[in-house]
């Protein structure tokens, strides 16, 4: 088919997936951490799982999970492979898709092709339970956007004041300024030495929010910090299959059991829409353009 032909019959979103993309106010905290960790332990619990790298300043989920992909998203949109032999499985982990290397392709890609990568997307994510997206740190106009459209957003906050007023600020922007639906935020507390201290953490978070916000997050998961981290990723393998007794695997397996709740709702009554999809094919687009405005 060629890139530019009309597609007369649009993809339909599976009713079943569950979508949700993990954000933070600023890096450094973790993220990638727990997005890995939280796909990998519900890829043990039986659950299929696509883990996409949306970070494409930072693109780095293949490298602490082990994977070694031949083809990224940008190869998929010059047409150089299908999207299927973009991503790579990973033995006992969820399957990869990697990020791409540049942006300029997806800023510049026609109506047609960016439409005809939509409908691969969602054809192809229709064989998984979770649709999990690694999103660039940070409160740039194309993060923003991009987590806008997601129906449940994972916001990592760890103990340290820039970490804390970042995280407000993003919540703060998700959460104003737009006519659109809000996304569901939940904070995931990362890297702390005690659930006390991240119970005290997200209070402090909530107390700010409650103030300037009016509104209040519950808490998905508090992960504990552990030296072991740093190990497993220098061995590019999760910490929950890395070190599996540990205190950040436990907690990482405790936050994808919150996350496998029966009572949880899945993606067609959670809002993922053909608008989602279409703000992954353009993932960088917005950051490029600001980039280019400056």
């Amino acid at each position: 088919m060629s890139h530019t032909q009309k597609n007369t019959k649009q993809a339909v979103v599976s009713r079943s997936l569950r979508c949700l993309a993990v954000g933070s106010g600023k890096g450094g905290v973790g993220k990638t951490v727990v997005s890995v960790g939280v796909a990998t332990a519900l890829t043990a619990r039986g659950y299929k799982v696509l883990l996409f790298d949306a970070d494409l300043g930072l693109a780095n989920v293949d490298l602490q999970i082990g994977a070694e992909p031949l083809f990224t998203v940008q190869d998929v949109l010059y047409g150089d492979c299908p999207l299927e032999r973009a991503v790579v499985s990973v033995p006992d982990g969820p399957d990869i898709l990697a990020a791409a290397s540049g942006i300029q392709e997806m800023v510049t890609m026609s109506a047609g092709r960016r439409e005809l990568l939509v409908d691969e997307l969602i054809t192809f994510s229709a064989k998984y339970d979770y649709l999990i997206i690694d999103t660039e740190a940070g409160i740039g106009p194309g993060a923003v956007s991009f987590l806008r459209s997601m129906p449940e957003v994972y916001v990592v906050v760890a103990n340290e004041p820039t970490s804390v007023m970042d995280a407000y600020s993003l919540i703060k922007i998700l959460k104003q300024g737009t006519d659109g639906p809000v996304p569901e935020i939940q904070l995931v507390i990362n890297m702390v030495r005690t659930i006390e201290e991240g119970r005290l953490l997200a209070k402090r978070l909530n107390g700010i929010s409650e103030q300037f916000l009016n509104c209040r997050l519950s808490v998905a998961g508090i992960v504990l910090h552990d030296l072991v981290v740093g190990d497993a990723i220098r061995a590019r393998r999760s910490v929950v299959r890395y070190a599996p007794n540990s205190s950040p695997a436990r907690c990482l397996r405790d936050l994808a059991g919150f996350l496998a709740k029966p009572n949880r709702l899945r993606g067609g009554e959670r809002g993922i829409n053909r608008e989602s999809f279409k703000h992954l094919a353009a993932v960088g687009s917005e950051c490029e353009k600001e980039g280019g405005a400056s």
